[in-house]
C-alpha cells in the first residue's frame, strides 16, 4: 500500500508561506534555499510529512502545463512505495507521463489532472530525522 509522505505547495513567497505554517501549526524548518532567504523554497515537517513550500515557476516547482499546477497551490504529492520499479510500471500503465525532472531515486509523473505525483522508496524520512524527531504512525486496533 502506498502512503502519502510528501506534499509540495507552489507559492509566490515561500518564506512568508513557510512562516505561516511554522507559526500556525508548529511545523519545524528542515532547510531553505537559498539558506539566507528561502526565496526559492523552504522545507518543513511535522515529524511525519515532508512538506515543501516552493517558489511558483522555479526549477523546483516548474509550470507543468495545463491543469491545477499552472496556478499557485499544491504542486505535487509524494508517495512512499514498497517497490519503486513496480510503482513506476503501474503509474505508466495508467497513462501518467514521466516528467523531465524525474531521477532514478525520485520518480516524478504528471497525472491525468496535471498534478505531479512523486514516487520514492526512501529519502524523506532520512531528511526529517537529520533535523528533528521523526514520528511513525500505527493503525488504531479495531474495536
Amino acid at each position: 500500500m502506498a502512503r502519502i509522505k510528501h506534499i509540495a505547495l507552489s507559492t509566490e513567497d515561500p518564506a512568508k508561506t513557510a512562516d505561516f505554517y511554522k507559526e500556525v501549526f508548529g511545523l519545524k524548518e528542515l532547510r531553505r534555499s537559498p539558506a539566507d532567504s528561502g526565496a526559492d523554497g523552504v522545507w518543513l515537517t511535522d515529524g511525519y510529512i515532508y512538506f515543501a513550500v516552493l517558489k511558483h515557476g522555479s526549477e523546483e516547482a516548474p509550470n507543468l502545463g495545463e491543469g491545477p499546477s499552472t496556478v499557485v497551490g499544491i504542486h505535487h504529492i509524494g508517495f512512499y512505495v514498497d517497490d519503486l520499479e513496480e510503482a513506476c510500471s503501474t503509474i505508466e500503465g495508467a497513462n501518467a507521463t514521466e516528467c523531465e525532472c524525474s531521477t532514478a531515486a525520485n520518480r516524478k509523473y504528471k497525472g491525468p489532472d496535471g498534478l505531479m505525483i512523486d514516487l520514492r522508496a526512501r529519502g524523506w524520512d532520512e531528511r526529517i530525522k537529520a533535523k528533528t524527531q521523526l514520528f511513525y504512525l500505527s493503525p488504531v486496533p479495531p474495536d
